[in-house]
């Protein structure tokens, strides 16, 4: 693709490297010509990830947003700031919100949202998420619209802290944005070789594995943890159990997830939005207290941490979610 050409440009901004005006020119064209080419709706613009501490980042990042804002306003389109918190970043409510402070006083059209969570396949350590929740409450709090990037299955939460739209994506290497999946590798593609299908189940908000782990629940069990998707349609509650390929089980992922946070996004009261996903997640944890095997993956690690952070938010911060409901 022709948006590949910026890639020269990625190293150009690096924590390492200063950018200079020559380096900047370069940068501003290519986005101007790309955008223009593909007739975008809107520019995310480029940014190093936020470090604790760090006000060369900050600096470096005004430059580059002020680049992408000259870009957007000269095509006519928003310009969106790119706000990923790195891991030293989330370590404290302090530092969480500096950069937040930030990236709220850039004249910005709205926000390109993420957080560097642990290596976790799932984030689910109470605090860094409640971190990223009312992170994301404070950037909508602004009234601009936040999209929180590299969401996964977290896409359940986006809306109800106050995110219009969330990237759900089927890689789980992206879904705690870790920076060495965009590091050049020279170890070749790689792969998940044989690993069997995991079955992703919006009533346990988690994935299950097909048909090993399926085959051992109870029939009524199974009619209850089944979801069903245009990927999933020759799968029964009753054996024998038909092949899923992993591609047809990460359409179905993307599919189900998709599905539920349109759902969601039809709830126009912030509000209510919360309690709809804490329902949810009180459901998912009583599902997966009923399940008599041990599921593969830690699958039930993070729902009670996510509703607990959910509960919290809905607590502590009552008056954005007012907020929230007269600007929206």
């Amino acid at each position: 693709m022709d948006s590949y050409l910026v890639g020269p440009c990625r190293n150009l901004a690096s924590p390492s490297n200063h950018i200079t005006d020559t380096d900047l020119a370069t940068l501003t064209s290519e986005m101007y010509r790309i955008n223009k080419d593909l007739a975008a709706d809107g520019l995310i613009a480029p940014a190093l990830v936020y470090e604790a501490g760090r006000q060369d980042i900050i600096q470096r990042n005004e430059v580059l947003f002020h680049a992408a804002k000259q870009v957007g306003d000269s095509l006519g389109i928003p310009t969106y700031a790119t706000v990923i918190v790195g891991r030293s970043a989330i370590s404290s409510d302090r530092t969480t919100f500096e950069v937040l402070s930030h990236a709220t006083a850039l004249d910005s059209d709205g926000y390109y949202y993420g957080f560097e969570f642990t290596a976790e396949r799932i984030p689910s350590q109470y605090d860094a998420v409640l971190r990223c929740c009312v992170g994301g409450i404070t950037l909508a709090s602004t009234g601009l619209p936040v999209l929180h990037a590299y969401a996964g299955p977290m896409a359940l939460l986006s809306l109800a802290f106050g995110a219009t739209g969330a990237a759900i994506g089927h890689f789980q290497n992206t879904w705690r944005f870790p920076r060495e999946r965009w590091e050049t590798s020279n170890s070749g593609q790689g792969g998940g070789g044989d690993a069997p299908a995991r079955l992703f189940s919006s009533n346990l908000w988690g994935t299950i594995i097909y048909p090993d782990e399926y085959s051992q629940f109870p029939p009524a069990l199974r009619a209850q943890v089944l979801t069903t998707s245009p990927f999933t349609s020759g799968i029964s509650q009753n054996p024998p159990f038909i092949t899923l390929s992993k591609w047809q089980a990460l359409k179905h992922l993307v599919f189900v997830i998709g599905t539920t946070v349109l759902s969601m996004a039809l709830i126009n009261d912030p509000r209510s939005r919360v309690n709809a996903v804490i329902t949810l997640l009180q459901q998912a944890v009583s599902l997966h207290a009923s399940i008599p095997i041990r599921l593969a993956d830690n699958t039930n690690s993070y729902q009670q941490t996510w509703l607990d952070a959910m509960q919290t938010i809905l607590r502590e911060r009552s008056d954005d979610y007012d907020f929230l409901a007269m600007v929206t």
